[in-house]
């Protein structure tokens, strides 16, 4: 009986029905649009899969944002300009639990001959059947 309840548990605990694999192919889209969008200089994707009380920790913010609007702000001020010429996302991992879900990575990024990396941690929640990004936390990576 107990392991019955831990299967429906566990089966209820992924959103939609979802394989921790889906979740984590998924999220990696979401990713792969907005960085698509960013080569552009389009920060449309990334704005449109975040939720509007997203909280947001980015090196060229000068403090945490919360709310949508806020990082509305800050991504007009680079509307126009590709952000990289080419980019990488490296080792992402994906933890999910019910409704929400974790996506680490390193984000690779050159410019000519110049490469930058960015540590990232993402926190989505699912909702109205879809990924919502609730949580973002970019750093500079340690190596480069």
């Amino acid at each position: 009986m107990l392991a019955v309840l831990a299967a429906a548990a566990f089966g209820g605990a992924l959103a939609a029905g979802d394989s921790e694999a889906e979740v984590g192919r998924q999220l990696l889209a979401l990713e792969r649009q907005a960085m698509e969008g960013w080569l552009k200089g389009n920060p449309d994707s990334d704005l449109a899969r975040s939720d509007a009380t997203v909280v947001y920790i980015h090196p060229a913010a000068e403090k945490r944002l919360e709310g949508l609007a806020a990082l509305t702000e800050l991504f007009e001020r680079y509307r126009g300009r590709a952000l990289f010429d080419s980019y990488e996302i490296l080792d992402p991992k994906v933890q999910v639990s019910g409704d929400v879900a974790v996506l680490s990575f390193i984000l690779e990024c050159r410019n000519g001959s110049a490469t930058s990396r960015y540590d990232a941690s993402e926190v989505y929640r699912h909702k109205n059947s879809e990924w919502r990004l609730i949580h973002a936390h970019w750093s500079k990576a340690r190596t480069q």
